[in-house]
């Protein structure tokens, strides 16, 4: 067992949730005037990264959790006029969702200063850290993926 790995991979973990934790900090008070939470925005990106009108199970694989803490906070940006939640025309057990003019105005608005607000976070990495990084991140990715699949096969067995 390598200590020295173990320390590492501690420091990463807790920096993971600390970056996390500031960086959902500042958005939240960056988004607070137009009654937006980090969240609600991260899922609005999400929605627009379909082409057609994504349903909350497609949402949940892309957002990172449970269909229902996806339908939640759809729920409220509804309520504030930003998407609209509607039933599939050809299944009608399947919601979907889209952005309401509301949304499509807000994303056309922040477009200009959502690069700056990038280029500041990342000025101060080159593009090889940070191509090295986003390499990085997505091992970590596949591996909690693979991690929660064993976990589900673990689950099943037990049953």
């Amino acid at each position: 067992m390598n200590l020295d790995r173990i320390d590492i991979e501690r420091e990463l973990l807790a920096r993971f949730f600390q970056i996390s934790n500031k960086l959902q900090t500042y958005l939240d008070q960056q988004l607070k005037e137009e009654q937006l939470t980090t969240k609600q925005m991260f899922l609005m990106i999400v929605i627009g990264s379909f082409d057609k009108d994504p349903g909350f199970s497609e949402l949940s694989v892309l957002f990172g959790t449970s269909r229902q803490n996806v339908k939640q906070i759809a729920l409220k940006l509804e309520k504030n006029g930003y998407v609209e939640i509607y039933t599939d025309e050809a299944d009608s057990r399947f919601k979907r969702i889209k952005f309401t003019k509301k949304a499509t105005d807000y994303w056309k608005k922040r477009d200009n200063m959502d690069m700056i607000l990038l280029n500041k976070l990342f000025d101060t990495v080159s593009i090889d850290q940070m191509k090295l990084l986003r390499d990085t991140m997505r091992q970590i990715d596949v591996s909690i993926d693979s991690l929660s699949k064993s976990e589900e096969d673990d689950d099943e067995d037990d049953n």
